[in-house]
């Protein structure tokens, strides 16, 4: 073979070693656009939400008379037990840390479930019937509807007295210590009337 076409031969091996340079695509950073999630003006208008300084937030009242130390750790407990039991009462759900659950929550079938909501209810009353209607009714203001000690002294109080706050305030801080106390009375009366009922059931099989 001529040199010349030895030459041109190698030529094509040799070129196929290169590959042609791509065009390199360059995309602009567009930052991504930051969603507002803070609450509505009309959201901050309703009535769990309360003035501090110049900002309106909402304000977890149990939390807030904790810290101001008004009210001690049990009392505190004795509020998630209350409203884990009002709202499994009345909803049928439960959504709570399980530490606080009393023993009588368990996980089952229909009938389990059933009896358990039942035993939620009947705690209810009895705390109703301990306290009275009217600290029921606070109970329900500030922990099912979380409203605010401002929003709560404008629909109990008439005449929105200027310090309709603070009395609402004193007024929770001493039921939350009372509700303590009243799980306390509630739950033995529960045992003993069990106990009761196992005896009974227990001496007439005998």
């Amino acid at each position: 073979m001529p040199a010349a076409q030895k030459s041109r031969a190698g030529l094509g091996d040799t070129l196929r070693h290169f590959s042609t340079p791509k065009t390199v695509r360059k995309t602009a950073f567009i930052p991504a656009k930051v969603e507002d999630n803070s609450p509505t003006p009309e959201r901050m208008a309703k009535g769990d939400y309360e003035w501090q300084g110049k900002k309106r937030i909402k304000l977890n009242t149990v939390n807030a008379l904790h810290m101001a130390g008004d009210i001690n750790g049990d009392a505190v407990t004795a509020a998630k037990w209350w409203i884990c039991d009002y709202v499994f009462a009345n909803h049928g759900y439960l959504d709570i840390l399980s530490e606080v659950l009393p023993s009588d929550y368990v996980k089952g079938d229909v009938h389990t479930f059933a009896i358990s909501r039942g035993n939620a209810a009947e705690r209810i009353g009895m705390i109703r019937d301990r306290l009275g209607f009217c600290a029921h009714l606070r109970l329900e203001m500030m922990l099912a509807r979380e409203l605010s000690f401002s929003a709560m002294a404008e629909a109990l109080m008439a005449g929105k007295p200027r310090d309709g706050r603070k009395i609402i305030s004193g007024q929770c801080a001493f039921i939350l210590e009372q509700l303590s106390g009243a799980y306390a009375g509630v739950r033995k009366e529960i045992r003993d009337r069990i106990e009761r009922n196992k005896a009974l059931v227990l001496g007439a099989s005998a």
